[in-house]
């Protein structure tokens, strides 16, 4: 009995070497038809009615009768029912530790798009992908190939996934065109190396124990890559028409090229240096407040030499080398920059000055309503920056924009005011009924790269190098990674707990029950044996198609290192039996049981990536089932060739 142990729980093998071997002796007789028989015959009610259940439930969820959580809940239940599984038995599923691992990867996929890392990965994408939806295919392809080779393709998807959906966004490209390119290249990209999945090493270990050389950490290495090549070339060439084009439905705000359109800001934002020779140097804005109200020049922001851009504040003491971001007349600032020795450096876009902003300070729109203690008063009447921590930029008013002395502006009902300032500040305007805010306008979440993202990164590598070492499972890090991120603060636990996918969920749970059947009556075997009963009428190669094929249907429920340790002895018997070499068999085996990728059922990538993509099991199918026969057509023939099976 082989007894395996690893993320996906604990399972125990039979290798069934006794029915492979009686199953051989029937093939070398030529007696195919008494073979089947005596398989029929082993067939117990339980094995028969469980095979029934597979092929319905590929059926059900294949046509979409019912939400294929509620499908997975009640095949579940007809196994209790049934008595094939006791209640105890199905239930156990949903404490595999894959619960935990999903649950956890997308914890940690909220704290990569909350604090900002996904922004900070989306950005290079967007940097090496700028020449449209191919050239962001084709890098999105390859990071996520180059990452399976060493990481587990759920971890991949996580990290990745947020960047996606971001560059998505920006592109406006539709997500959909983009994650499922993603996930099938995470899971076709673990077998660029052995370690790249659990079931690999299954693969290699069964392989080792039957006394032949053991896999080496590159065997796969050449049948993957032209696996990886062979998506690339799919969704480059022909793919991408079959993926969706809808994006979707985005909460309507102004962009800012239009908020600056209409309060006519072209050329009112500036930089200005200061030089050694200013004699701001060494006194803070407040002193300087005579300087900027002659000028009429409004301070917006000010960046030190060796800092980060800050919020204007009276107290800040300007030095050497400090940047201002000021607002005005172009007149009149650059008569203050000659006066007072500072470098004019150009004008800043407001789209450009909001990316700058970072998590610093936001733009906003922020409205007095009727009846408002503001209205009737100026701004320095009411001295709007100290009371509310903003700067007023411009006021719009029926249909007019005013933008010259507005500390003088005497505020009406029904003004609305762009403003700046920490979003904190913006968060507090309307608690005392005096304002309203109407439209915020700086970075959304996901979009701002926080001070928590070089924690979340320092977190996320110390659970990869965890993994990476076999210090710790895939299980134990990815909780230890979620416990992590929400203990320091990046995430906080409710943000965590919405975070999860609790259908996707209940769908792995549900499943499983049916995995464990699989195993429980000896449906798998049994089915397994019809190859051996026909290895006599289609050669060597004939063979090793047909048990790539079926165990590649069988992976759609039943895959990973379950189906490798259940596969892998029955590869190893048919190859024994027919006197052929048996590392082409244990290769393919390897392949086949992360043929999960063409359907959406049990494959952990797919399965994380169908909500935000809004994929049906037609867009898995369309995609998977051509990208399975190119790279199965692919593997057989460097298979003939390099073992010569032909």
């Amino acid at each position: 009995m082989v007894v395996l142990h690893g993320d996906f729980g604990l399972y125990s093998v039979n290798p069934i070497f006794e029915e492979a071997k009686r199953a051989h002796l029937c093939a070398a007789q030529s007696r195919t038809r008494a073979c089947w028989l005596l398989i029929l015959l082993d067939m117990s009610l339980e094995a028969t009615f469980t095979i029934i259940l597979l092929v319905v439930t590929l059926v059900a969820l294949s046509a979409q009768w019912l939400r294929a959580d509620l499908t997975a809940l009640l095949v579940m239940l007809l196994l209790i029912i049934s008595g094939i599984l006791s209640p105890g038995e199905a239930f156990s599923a949903f404490g595999q530790p894959v619960i935990l691992i999903v649950a956890s990867v997308f914890v940690i996929g909220a704290a990569l798009f909350d604090t900002g890392v996904a922004t900070l990965i989306a950005n290079q994408i967007l940097r090496f992908g700028s020449r449209g939806e191919v050239g962001l295919l084709a890098i999105i392809i390859l990071a996520a190939a180059g990452l399976t080779a060493f990481l587990d393709g759920l971890l991949v998807v996580a990290l990745l996934m947020p960047a996606v959906l971001r560059v998505a966004r920006q592109a406006k490209i539709a997500p959909s065109r983009l994650l499922m390119p993603l996930a099938t290249t995470a899971t076709v990209g673990n077998q660029l190396t052995l370690i790249g999945t659990p079931s690999n090493l299954v693969v290699g270990d069964l392989l080792a124990a039957g006394g032949y050389t053991r896999l080496g950490l590159f065997s796969l290495t050449p049948y993957a890559l032209v696996s990886v090549g062979i998506v690339l070339g799919w969704y480059l060439l022909v793919g991408r028409r079959w993926l969706g084009r809808e994006r979707p439905a985005a909460p309507a705000r102004p962009s800012l090229a239009e908020v600056q359109q209409s309060y006519r800001l072209d050329k009112l934002l500036y930089r200005l240096r200061v030089r050694s020779q200013s004699d701001l140097v060494g006194r803070s804005l407040e002193a300087n407040r005579k300087v900027w109200a002659t000028a009429k020049v409004n301070i917006m922001a000010v960046q030190p030499k060796e800092g980060s851009l800050e919020p204007a504040r009276p107290e800040s003491v300007l030095e050497q080398d400090d940047l201002l971001i000021v607002e005005g007349d172009q007149g009149r600032i650059l008569q203050l920059a000659n006066v007072h020795a500072l470098e004019p450096k150009g004008t800043i876009p407001l789209d450009e000055f909001n990316r700058l902003q970072q998590e610093m300070v936001s733009l906003a729109e922020v409205m007095v309503p009727f009846r408002s203690p503001l209205t009737g008063k100026s701004l320095a009447e009411i001295d709007f920056r100290h009371r509310y921590g903003l700067t007023v930029l411009a006021v719009h008013r029926q249909g007019q924009v005013i933008r010259d002395d507005l500390p003088r502006l005497v505020l009406a009902a029904g003004d609305t005011l762009l403003v700046q300032g920490l979003p904190a500040y913006l968060r507090d305007v309307g608690r005392d009924l005096s304002l309203v805010l109407v439209t915020d306008l700086g970075p959304q979440p996901g979009e701002r790269v926080t001070a928590k993202a070089r924690l979340t990164l320092a977190i996320l590598v110390a659970m990869l190098l965890l993994v990476v070492s076999g210090a710790a499972s895939l299980g134990t890090a990815s909780v230890l990674a979620a416990v992590g991120l929400i203990l320091a603060r990046c995430l906080n636990p409710e943000r965590a707990y919405q975070s999860i996918n609790w259908s996707l969920l209940v769908l792995i749970g549900g499943m499983l029950p049916l995995s464990m059947a699989l195993q429980k009556t000896g449906a798998a075997e049994l089915i397994a044996q019809g190859i051996l009963g026909l290895s006599q009428s289609v050669g060597v190669l004939g063979s090793l198609v047909m048990f790539h094929l079926l165990t590649s249907l069988i992976a759609q429920v039943i895959g990973g290192a379950v189906g490798a340790a259940l596969f892998t002895p029955i590869a190893l018997s048919l190859a024994l039996a027919q006197g052929a070499p048996p590392e082409p068999f244990a290769i393919a085996t390897a392949f086949a049981v992360l043929a999960g990728y063409v359907t959406p059922l049990t494959d952990g990538d797919n399965l994380l990536v169908r909500e935000p993509g809004q994929y049906s099991m037609r867009d898995y199918v369309v995609n998977g089932l051509p990208i399975f026969t190119l790279q199965t057509t692919a593997l057989m023939l460097m298979l003939a060739f390099f073992y010569g099976l032909v």
